[in-house]
């Protein structure tokens, strides 16, 4: 089960495999799916650094969709906080019937509350302690995120880039050479100048398949979105700072070629 776009995973129990949260995000299935456990909770943090308390329920409930009929379906609610991130134990009875559910919300986040929240000297959540630690916790998790997409689109990535860097120096390189790199280092980039044409192909690769239509990736998947795609990138260029970088080098070598290349066809 994937997060929505901008969220994370902060806390999850250690469910054993497999759990609800392995279970895909449409949610129906025609017989029973094998999990160890038909509920579970988690925490998710947003990019705003907000948190959601969401759960998961596989139940018996017959649904039709064109001429599939199914027999489960997994259920999927967010329990709302108070200000304190107390949980509103009313709300939650009326929102979540069946009470093995409901126990299992309140005892991750008793775990999560007690092993995570830091308080003040009155025993109160300590808002500026807790939004540092959710901002070190939502960065981890992004790098987790990007590394994972390093490692599963590496193969479509890295063995082209060879041939592409080949090309490049055969072609544009010779027009951008005294500009490229030099306008890197002024940028405070550090990796060489043959680092830093393999990241720029890295980028153009995965480039390719941003066509906001189909999102189409060369082996066939797709990208959830321009999100994703950027984070891929942060990952193959090792940190934001230096993705932002190479893209603002690029930002400003390019449009001269461009604009002389259009020149160089119109006469």
């Amino acid at each position: 089960m994937k997060t929505e776009e901008g969220w994370f995973v902060l806390y999850q129990p250690q469910y054993k495999a497999p759990c609800v949260f392995d279970l895909h995000e449409r949610g129906l299935f025609e017989a029973r799916p094998t999990v160890t456990k038909e509920y579970g909770a988690r925490f998710l943090v947003g990019e705003d650094l907000n948190l959601k308390l969401q759960y998961l329920h596989l139940v018996e409930k017959s649904e039709k969709q064109g001429n599939t009929n199914y027999t489960h379906v997994l259920e999927n609610g967010f329990v709302q906080l108070n200000e304190d991130l107390s949980i509103d134990e009313s709300a939650l009875t009326e929102a979540v019937p069946t009470s093995m559910v409901r126990d299992e919300i309140v005892a991750v986040w008793k775990e999560w509350f007690g092993n995570y929240v830091p308080l003040d000297e009155k025993g109160k959540v300590d808002d500026g302690a807790l939004k540092k630690k959710l901002s070190e916790s939502l960065n981890t998790q992004k790098q987790r995120l990007r590394e994972f997409l390093v490692r599963k689109n590496g193969k479509w990535i890295y063995p082209f880039l060879p041939r592409m860097v080949f090309d490049f120096h055969h072609g544009l390189y010779q027009r951008m050479s005294d500009r490229l790199y030099p306008e890197y280092r002024a940028r405070g980039g550090k990796d060489t100048e043959k680092g830093l044409i393999e990241k720029i192909h890295m980028f153009d690769r995965i480039c390719e398949s941003e066509d906001p239509d189909t999102f189409l990736k060369p082996d066939g998947t797709q990208w959830k979105g321009k999100d994703e795609i950027w984070d891929c990138w942060v990952g193959l260029a090792g940190s934001k700072a230096e993705a932002d970088r190479i893209c603002a080098t690029l930002e400003v070598v390019l449009p001269p070629i461009s604009e002389a290349l259009a020149r160089e066809l119109e006469s």
